[in-house]
């Protein structure tokens, strides 16, 4: 059986045996009922809300393969699946293009200030003597350079930006000689934009502290579509008070959904999004085939091999 604790795509489902398949998208909040059917399952797929950990496989002696709708890994411990011989499915890149369609209309969103300028309208201001700041000739500092990155990075070219990038574990090639710096706080003081796509790991986590935001120029704009804890959110409050022209864009947070009094939802100058980056309809289409065909390869077709 192939258990599917979230929600998917219906051209994910549609390319599945149905008979095969138990579809209950709110499964994992249910954790006895799901640790009941992983007994006799041998396929998981999940999004971000099941905790694929040992406590969880203990139940599943028949697993064999784990889907991923997404492509962070934070829910599961891919330490236990590989001393199990459980295999990974991850879609990596496939939701790429839609990540950085986000970065970019965010940032002109942002800096041309749409969502106040729509609403003094509705009000009866109609007022066309303020200028905002556009794209061009602007300095974006891409930190990671993976798929997403490459893609935010092919369109920035296109708005005329000014580019660099920061990510220590791509060989030489990748990135362009005259984009790549060798360190994250590498001319800070000239950088516009700073815009994440590494995975959130003892390394990178609380990336984004009170020593590189001391160094970003005090009109600077923080982009956050990886992982809530390569920020640490403390730091970035008192920086964003502390300099009246920053702001952050911010679609993953610490804790998802950040609770009430959280400080950054009450600055005006830091916009939250619930973690949509990467939800497009073409995004999760194209994730939810090619988990589903990944998954129904190794169950009937890599076994019977």
């Amino acid at each position: 059986m192939i258990l599917i604790t979230e929600v998917m795509h219906p051209a994910g489902l549609s390319r599945l045996n149905e008979k095969k398949v138990l579809y209950e998208p709110a499964l994992y909040q249910k954790t006895r009922q799901l640790q009941s059917l992983l007994r006799s399952s041998e396929a998981l797929i999940v999004r971000n809300q099941t905790r694929v950990d040992r406590a969880l496989l203990d139940q599943a002696p028949h697993l064999k393969v784990v889907g991923r709708l997404g492509v962070g890994l934070d829910n599961i411990d891919v330490e236990a699946l590989d001393e199990r011989g459980i295999a990974l499915v991850v879609p990596r890149g496939a939701n790429s293009a839609a990540v950085a369609e986000y970065v970019m209309g965010a940032l002109i969103a942002y800096g041309r200030r749409f969502e106040s300028l729509v609403h003094e309208v509705r009000t009866g201001r109609w007022d066309r003597s303020m200028t905002t700041p556009g794209l061009r000739g602007r300095h974006l500092r891409v930190v990671g350079f993976g798929a997403t990155g490459q893609a935010v990075a092919e369109r920035a070219r296109g708005f005329g930006l000014v580019l660099s990038v920061y990510d220590p574990f791509i060989p030489d090639g990748t990135i362009p000689r005259a984009w790549r710096v060798a360190s994250i706080l590498d001319n800070l003081e000239t950088v516009d934009y700073i815009s994440l796509h590494v995975p959130e790991t003892p390394q990178t986590r609380s990336l984004i502290n009170q020593n590189l935001l001391s160094r970003l120029k005090s009109s600077a704009v923080l982009i956050n579509t990886a992982r809530g804890g390569l920020v640490d959110e403390e730091a970035l409050q008192k920086w964003i008070e502390d300099n009246p022209s920053s702001g952050a864009i911010l679609d993953v947070r610490r804790a998802e959904p950040p609770g009430i009094g959280d400080g950054l939802l009450g600055c005006d100058r830091v916009w939250t999004t619930p973690h949509v980056a990467g939800l497009t309809d073409e995004s999760q289409k194209a994730i939810a085939i090619w988990v589903a065909d990944e998954v129904k390869t190794f169950l009937y077709e890599r076994q019977e091999a």
